[in-house]
């Protein structure tokens, strides 16, 4: 499929040629002499790749958010996360996208277009991630003059301002340069999450429930949709009684609803009143409060790392080699990875190919702990 969609790619960039702005700064000209007036971000992706646009969002939104229209279209996870951004004006959801399947799904999203089409939209913006064939054609499809995002194999032959991709960079910069070429600073590279004054008293309200002013609060988030990035539970356990033996530590373990059995399953061998289950108790701006609140997160590679990422909070990824290196998060003062070299990495699989797990395998609980000591030194002194 993979091979058909590239070849149609070519041909239709060698049949349907648009005319392409090359000129440096060229977006942010046509705003300023108002020839910009709408702008359509669009969001049809999952929590993480959402995530790593916001501070191209939150730069577009602060720079133009009073001066221009600024609506989105989205799914329902990305509502989620810029539902509380300011200086939007409307959002288009397609709850079906990308969660569902068949005719239905696009009968949504055509409808959705048709009414994009009447608002006569002058930009569309395409981020990082949205560099499948269908992403530029649904750009096209609003009518928007100018559709900015990337061209990779030829896949974004309808895109008509394009700057040049650096591969090696990760999705957070390769949006910021996206943005920049178009004349729009990004002065910030932190992800952004707006929360509202409810969603911090929720989380204060939890840790109260479990905590007392003596607590050392760690967040643990175990799971994630692709198989290939898990850790093992024998492993999470271990993890867990070693941070326990500090009689202050109070461990919550957040999850979506698919995820209870994995948790469930730790908490049952743990056996601690000290292990809280989050299931299904906290929106992704509680959460995102939640863990600004802790003294360290723990963490796989998924939607629910980038909320961490949002935060001051310090962090330990344990990462797969299924991808490139620094792709999605990148080492920091507050960040701390962990992954392993092996013969099989970048598989990109959503299971582990050779059913091994060796990348995970390799990162020992001992070292995740000497990595929390390095950030809780505390920790140490129960």
């Amino acid at each position: 499929m993979r091979i058909f969609f590239t070849l149609f790619s070519q041909i239709g960039s060698f049949f349907f040629r648009v005319k392409r702005y090359t000129e440096p700064h060229f977006i942010a000209k046509q705003i300023e002499s108002g020839k910009i007036k709408k702008i359509l971000l669009i969001h049809l992706q999952q929590l993480g790749d959402t995530l790593v646009y916001t501070p191209c969002a939150k730069a577009l939104l602060e720079r133009y958010g009073k001066q221009v229209e600024i609506d989105v279209l989205c799914n329902s996870v990305s509502y989620e996360v810029c539902k509380n951004m300011p200086h939007i004006r409307r959002f288009y959801v397609d709850k079906f996208w990308f969660w569902g399947k068949g005719e239905k799904k696009l009968s949504l999203l055509f409808k959705l277009l048709k009414e994009i089409r009447r608002e006569r939209y002058d930009l569309a913006i395409l981020d990082a991630e949205e560099t499948a064939l269908k992403y530029p054609i649904i750009a096209f499809l609003t009518g928007a003059t100018y559709r900015l995002g990337y061209d990779v194999d030829s896949r974004g032959f309808l895109n008509n301002v394009v700057p040049t991709l650096s591969p090696s960079l990760s999705y957070v910069a390769r949006n910021k340069e996206l943005l920049e070429f178009a004349g729009i600073p990004v002065p910030s590279t932190h992800l952004w999450l707006p929360t509202t004054e409810r969603d911090k008293a929720q989380a204060q309200a939890l840790l109260r429930m479990h905590c007392s002013s003596s607590s050392i609060p760690i967040m643990i988030h175990q799971g994630s949709n692709f198989s290939s990035k898990h850790w093992f539970k024998e492993n999470w356990v271990a993890l867990s009684r070693r941070l326990l033996e500090n009689p202050n530590v109070t461990l919550f373990f957040s999850g979506a609803e698919r995820e209870r059995h994995q948790v469930d399953a730790i908490l049952s061998e743990l056996n601690s009143p000290r292990a809280i289950s989050l299931v299904g108790k906290t929106s992704i701006h509680t959460l995102k409060e939640l863990i600004e609140l802790c003294q360290l997160f723990i963490t796989v590679d998924t939607g629910v790392m980038h909320i961490g990422n949002c935060t001051n909070t310090p962090m330990i990824v344990l990462m797969s080699a299924r991808d490139y290196e620094n792709l999605w998060i990148e080492p920091s003062e507050r960040v701390s990875v962990l992954r392993k070299e092996v013969d099989c990495k970048y598989c990109f699989g959503i299971d582990c190919p050779t059913g091994t797990k060796e990348c995970m395998k390799l990162i020992e609980v001992e070292e995740v702990y000497q990595e929390a000591l390095r950030f809780l030194p505390v920790l140490a002194y129960g």
